[in-house]
């Protein structure tokens, strides 16, 4: 009788399609292959549409550059840090600027008055900005790799039911681990055999830091690029010598062969200061092993790997 009335009521315009499913607005994911495969969507800011990146590993709420800040009505920026580059090793003039951005707009309501970061980020092809941790974790936000697609629920209760859409599917959830001396999300695992704490990222390639690598006896294959961070600092990218088996929260997953760099030099930091971020788990990840992750319930649901034939 209920859901008689409820289809009756929908007919005639009187509810809303939140009465009868989950509320969860998704937009589209765009891939694009820029320093490693990267997610992006489209999103409004202050009206204006931009292409921005969807980036775990990056500790703010957004980001632009100077040329787009002012095309959406900001300047007169004051510099507050050296931050950001022009090309890999080479420092910005420009620095790094602190402002708010009036409303920026991706997928369901439109969100006001966010802290906004202007600094300079070289990409082939050229990047409009960056969507970061913050942001994932404050407007609740669903990553499908699966589907590719990038949801905002209404509540946490509506992402519980995204979820259970995924495990009713044969999906398997993992809790993820907030870290805030770093702002980011870790998950337990292993890597060729040896226990591991991987940190959950949402772009590029995965990562192991090479002094990790080294400790724990991974043999390296050649340099295949250089990493250029974003204080100006250059570090040679490596490769492991060959793909090794991998599980995640003691689920087996696709098996990895990650790129390796020094972390701490390529953030130009001490490396006790990112000793926590040594194994990366970036979009080659993601998309290997069809993965959602939702910073909502702070849950990594991966399927299971399908049995092997006999």
């Amino acid at each position: 009788m209920m859901k008689r009335l409820v289809v009756a009521l929908l007919s005639l315009g009187l509810v809303g399609a939140s009465a009868a499913q989950a509320a969860t607005s998704y937009v589209p994911i765009i891939f694009r292959q820029t320093s490693g495969t990267r997610p992006f969507v489209k999103a409004m800011l202050n009206g204006k549409p931009l292409l921005m990146m969807v980036h775990a590993n990056a500790a703010l709420y957004l980001m632009t550059t100077h040329a787009n800040a002012a095309s959406v009505g900001i300047g007169d920026l004051a510099k507050d840090a050296d931050y950001g580059i022009t090309s890999p090793g080479h420092v910005s003039p420009l620095g790094l600027s602190k402002t708010v951005l009036k409303s920026l707009l991706v997928a369901g309501p439109t969100a006001h008055d966010v802290p906004l970061q202007v600094f300079e980020v070289p990409q082939d092809p050229p990047m409009d900005g960056m969507l970061g941790i913050d942001w994932l974790r404050d407007q609740k936000v669903i990553v499908d790799y699966d589907s590719g697609r990038l949801g905002i629920p209404d509540t946490v209760a509506d992402a519980r039911a995204e979820d259970a859409k995924l495990v009713a599917k044969g999906y398997v959830s993992h809790k993820m681990i907030w870290d805030p001396s770093v702002d980011r999300y870790k998950i337990n695992g292993s890597f060729g055999g040896v226990p591991v704490t991987f940190t959950i990222s949402t772009v590029s390639h995965n990562a192991v830091d090479k002094n990790l690598a080294d400790h724990l006896g991974f043999a390296l294959g050649p340099v295949v690029d250089e990493e250029g961070g974003p204080q100006g600092a250059l570090v040679p990218a490596y490769i492991v010598k060959r793909p090794l088996p991998a599980t995640v929260d003691g689920q087996a997953v696709a098996a990895m062969q990650p790129w390796s760099y020094d972390i701490a030099g390529y953030a130009s930091e001490k490396p006790h200061a990112v000793i926590s971020v040594t194994f990366v788990l970036g979009a080659d990840f993601m998309l290997a092993n069809n993965a959602v992750i939702d910073f909502a319930t702070e849950t990594l649901l991966l399927p299971r790997l399908p049995e092997k034939a006999s």
